[in-house]
């Protein structure tokens, strides 16, 4: 079976420090993880405050597992829309890009 990875780019915004990025991370970390994610992963590209990046992968188990955590986002969002309503309120990222890959193992 197919592992199932939602991966975004991010920057952070003008004004913001590393640390208060990083704290951000770490609350999407916990969200996702709340929501049934299997891992999630953060890695920092560039080089720091010069052209600093952040990659945040969220790795799902399969593709079913992520299509249903997107079923229960759906039905139910409350959770995830009272974070957003913080996070929207003091934003620290801005999405640069992002996507779904799949790692299949078997080939």
């Amino acid at each position: 079976m197919a592992v199932t990875n939602e991966i975004w780019i991010c920057d952070g915004v003008e004004g913001t420090t590393r640390r208060q990025q990083m704290a951000r991370l770490g609350e999407w970390k916990k969200q996702f993880l709340a929501e049934g994610a299997k891992d999630v992963n953060v890695w920092e590209g560039g080089y720091g405050e010069y052209v600093g990046a952040w990659i945040f992968a969220i790795e799902w188990a399969s593709a079913a597992d992520f299509g249903a955590a997107q079923d229960k986002f759906v039905a139910n969002s409350k959770s995830f829309d009272d974070a957003m309503e913080v996070w929207q309120k003091t934003p620290v990222l801005k999405f640069r890009g992002g996507g779904l890959i799949n790692h299949i193992a078997s080939i």
